[in-house]
């Protein structure tokens, strides 16, 4: 009787609990106001690594391969052309002979003057013949040692002509030449229209600058032999002073014959150093090492000292002129390593470094342009490279190896070259960073201070 008692009870606590439960949900759906709207999740931060890595600044250009040094030869002299010894892509050495003018005439001439001065030194010979006395075998050996360094001096003479124009003036003229073809350039699209009177006018007088400093050069090489020559010169004064001495010492006076002698020797001398020396000017010799890049006069014509009879070029150690947009002017300096790949030779890359950079813009293809000069190490590839060769130049301005890396959308200006960023820590919280930052490109920046590998930054919020 307890026990139905009690299974009843239950049954009625079941009951009761479900009335109570049906009530709640009618009053939910019928009668409760409506839930309120959820509030949208605040955004999440976007965030990077700071990484470790290579940033490099470069700025791209283009040019082509020049020799480093690229000069006309013509003779010292007029005269025909004999024949040109060499030809085109010929390797020569410095000092090999290349060309030569008919010298018939010439070596007569050498083979006279030397006969005249044989003749003239036999003659003064019997002219002092019979003197014996000490102080005058003295005095007569001291005007030999004169004579003897008057040769030394004509010799020295001798070879300050045959050196020619030296480095500077080569130097100059090559940058004279160069900029005269850049004014015809510069003349010719001015005249079609496509260049303001200014650019025309620049190249003017960029043109007239080198050529006053050509002419700078020459009159420098010119005052050198010049000097070479007062010092013949002087020394023929010593000659004469030697020969007064002996004149002096001896128990008569030197007769007329003897002073004729005398001078006859050092006209003969004179004239024999001036033969040789037309004969020397009609051969042509290389000025350095180098390969034969064009020849310009055949045999049998008729040229002079401004006729160009071959071109002679150093492909040792070519260089790459090469030209970038005005805006990148900032990433090319002396100094600055390269890297070089022509066209013709894609697979391989040549290093070198920028060895100048022109004071003046140019013209490429209608825009301005920074010209710059660099140049090619061909230890590393064993190819030969031909002038003219199209190069497509990879100037690096600034590199920095294993540094670390944040990027740029996570750096915060806070004052003019000062930046910050915010560092996001394991459990949300964020903190700012005062950080010191180098070099910059579209991506990365690197971090000099501030910042430790691994950190994670912000870089701005997810919609």
């Amino acid at each position: 009787m307890r026990k139905r008692k009690r299974k009843i009870w239950l049954i009625s606590v079941i009951l009761l609990l479900l009335a109570a439960g049906g009530g709640y949900v009618a009053y939910t759906r019928y009668f409760s106001p409506a839930p309120l709207a959820e509030e949208p999740p605040e955004p999440a931060l976007e965030t990077a690594t700071v990484t470790q890595g290579d940033i490099v600044i470069t700025a791209d250009g283009s040019g082509e391969l020049v020799p480093a040094s690229e000069l006309e030869l013509a003779f010292r002299t007029s005269g025909v052309l004999d024949e040109v010894l060499v030809d085109v892509g010929d390797l020569v050495q410095e000092d090999d002979l290349l060309a030569r003018l008919e010298s018939e005439e010439l070596e007569r001439a050498v083979a006279n003057v030397d006969v005249e001065v044989d003749l003239a030194q036999l003659d003064l010979a019997e002219t002092r013949e019979g003197a014996t006395d000490a102080e005058l075998a003295n005095a007569s050996a001291a005007l030999r040692d004169a004579q003897v360094e008057l040769q030394l001096a004509e010799k020295a003479y001798e070879d300050t002509l045959d050196s020619g124009l030296d480095a500077a003036v080569e130097r100059a003229k090559l940058q004279r030449d160069w900029y005269v073809s850049y004014y015809q350039s510069q003349k010719s699209e001015y005249e079609d229209g496509g260049l303001s009177q200014s650019d025309h006018d620049h190249a003017m007088n960029a043109m007239i600058s080198a050529e006053g400093r050509y002419n700078e050069a020459v009159n420098d090489a010119l005052t050198g032999e010049a000097l070479a020559k007062n010092r013949v010169t002087q020394v023929q004064n010593a000659v004469y002073q030697a020969w007064e001495n002996l004149q002096l010492l001896q128990s008569e006076p030197l007769t007329d014959t003897l002073t004729q002698a005398e001078l006859a020797v050092d006209q003969a001398l004179l004239e024999r150093e001036t033969a040789r020396l037309n004969l020397e000017a009609a051969q042509l010799y290389a000025p350095f090492d180098g390969t034969v890049m064009e020849v310009s006069a055949v045999a049998g014509e008729q040229v002079n000292t401004t006729t160009p009879v071959l071109t002679l070029a150093d492909l040792g150690e070519p260089l790459v002129c090469f030209w970038v947009e005005e805006s990148d002017l900032g990433k090319v300096a002396v100094g600055s390593r390269v890297n070089v790949v022509f066209e013709a030779l894609p697979d391989d890359t040549f290093s070198g470094e920028v060895i100048g950079v022109d004071p003046v813009l140019v013209r490429v293809d209608n825009t301005d342009a920074v010209q710059a000069w660099a140049s090619v190490d061909l230890g590393a590839q064993g190819v030969d490279l031909l002038a003219g060769m199209t190069a497509e130049v990879e100037v690096i301005a600034a590199e920095a190896r294993d540094a670390l890396l944040a990027p740029v959308e996570a750096l915060r200006e806070t004052s003019p070259g000062q930046y910050a960023v915010f560092v996001v820590r394991p459990y949300g919280e964020v903190e700012m960073h005062a950080v010191t930052v180098g070099l910059r490109d579209a991506v990365n920046a690197e971090v000099l201070a501030g910042l430790e590998l691994g950190d994670v930054v912000s870089v701005g919020e997810m919609e």
